[in-house]
């Protein structure tokens, strides 16, 4: 009986060890998983094939983003999108460019449109023709699908489109007999900002530190990039000078206008966001993307102004796609899968509805999240509005990013070293051209 009764012992302190040594790796495994994926794995998801995504969206698009990759990790059995978070887009970029010099580029990514520009121009991306034209995609249904064009082949596809949008405080406008929308140029809000700031005491309106919003402003003056023939750039004309330097004197001399820069990743612009939400501003030019994060009790959407007399121009934008021709085969079949999931009219509804970019289908439009919606805030549909009546496509930079770059110095000089615009922009052009003319005489 003794022995029996030790045998016993031994046999339930061998369970035991077994079923500690189970949960324990059981454990582990779902800590490993849960900080690579950001959810909890599954018996079936260890065999997927896994999809490195690279992304830099913060805030409610960075929630909104890992809600539908969640979705889709759920919904596949072969494939499973892994986010590598970057803090922006240009951070983005130079985790592509690491990943693409070590030969381990990613599944998939976001990038920005001047970022876009950079990688076709370094022929790493994956032309996207043959899968868009795949029934399934339904490509006539997309918006702004031409911008993913790169030397007459496809090399990015919309994941959300952008358009620069007026953001302002009802309550304040209101307070002074403003109506925003009566409001006939940049000038005109230039005026009210005055008067807000004197009777009010805050920032009449706040400047993004955004080098998109300068270029909207200059070609809301009626200037452009660069002439019609695309030989000689012309961010030094007088329409250029006049926008900028108009700028440059609400913020520094008048002081009725701020601008708010530095800071990781986003931070620079929520901050921006949280002045105007605080009180501390009036207003502020923004994304369309910023609507999942504003309380449109208190604040309102507009379209953008003209300056100088034109009409305002501001760039719609298709935020993109992109593959890359380096990555093994399943992965890029993997992540069309999820660019194609991420595409559907209902899910491009839902991430238009939670963060207030435009979405990329047509028919998102007509869909009962979007029009359920649409019925709660109104303004949703401005940004839409505002890109079918006056938005233009961005410049398509053939040196890859460089007259960007320019143009993104220049800014800094501008907002804020309170240089004369005239002054920078005439060296910025210089430094820009001597670049595109590198361009042409390869031709």
């Amino acid at each position: 009986m003794r022995n029996q009764s030790l045998n016993m012992k031994k046999a339930m302190l061998l369970v035991m060890c077994l079923v500690f040594i189970c949960i324990a790796a059981g454990c582990s495994s779902s800590s490993s998983a849960e900080k690579e994926t950001g959810s909890k794995p599954t018996a079936d998801n260890k065999d997927k094939v896994k999809l490195e995504f690279y992304y830099g969206l913060g805030g409610k698009l960075g929630d909104t983003m890992s809600k539908i990759i969640q979705d889709f990790n759920s919904s596949s059995t072969k494939y499973e999108v892994v986010p590598v978070i970057q803090g922006n887009y240009s951070e983005t970029l130079q985790k592509l460019q690491a990943s693409l010099a070590a030969n381990k580029p990613p599944a998939l990514a976001i990038n920005g449109y001047p970022e876009f520009t950079k990688l076709a121009k370094n022929e790493v991306l994956l032309p996207l023709d043959a899968y868009i034209n795949q029934p399934e995609y339904n490509k006539d249904d997309i918006l702004l699908l031409d911008q993913g064009n790169y030397n007459n082949a496809v090399l990015g596809v919309p994941s959300f489109v952008s358009t620069q949008m007026m953001y302002y405080r009802k309550d304040i406008f209101d307070k002074y007999n403003i109506d925003y929308n009566a409001l006939e140029s940049f000038e005109q809000l230039a005026d009210a900002a005055k008067t807000i700031k004197e009777k009010e005491g805050i920032n009449g309106w706040s400047i993004m530190w955004y080098a998109e919003h300068m270029i909207d402003y200059a070609r809301s003056a009626g200037g452009d990039i660069a002439s019609e023939d695309g030989k000689t750039i012309t961010i030094d004309s007088e329409e250029w000078i006049y926008a900028w330097d108009s700028i440059r004197k609400w913020i520094h001399e008048d002081k009725t206008m701020n601008t708010v820069y530095g800071g990781n990743g986003w931070e620079w612009w929520y901050k921006t966001i949280d002045g105007v939400m605080n009180g501390k501003s009036a207003g502020y030019t923004g994304s369309s993307g910023d609507g999942g994060d504003l309380d449109f009790t208190k604040v309102a959407t507009g379209m953008q102004k003209g300056l100088h007399g034109s009409k305002p121009r501001p760039v719609a934008v298709s935020v993109m796609f992109n593959l890359f021709k380096d990555s093994p085969k399943e992965q890029q079949e993997g992540a069309w899968e999820f660019v194609k999931y991420f595409s559907e009219a209902e899910q491009t509804a839902y991430w238009a509805v939670e963060t207030g970019y435009i979405p990329i289908r047509d028919s998102a439009v007509n869909t009962e999240i979007y029009q359920n919606k649409l019925k709660e805030n109104p303004y949703l549909s401005v940004p839409l509005e505002q890109a079918k009546t006056n938005g233009i496509a961005p410049y398509v930079d053939p040196t890859g990013g460089k007259i960007y770059a320019e143009i993104e110095l220049a800014k800094d000089e501008v907002l804020i070293g309170n240089k004369p615009a005239a002054e920078v922009l005439k060296e910025a052009k210089k430094k820009a051209q001597n670049e595109l003319d590198k361009v042409l005489n390869q031709k």
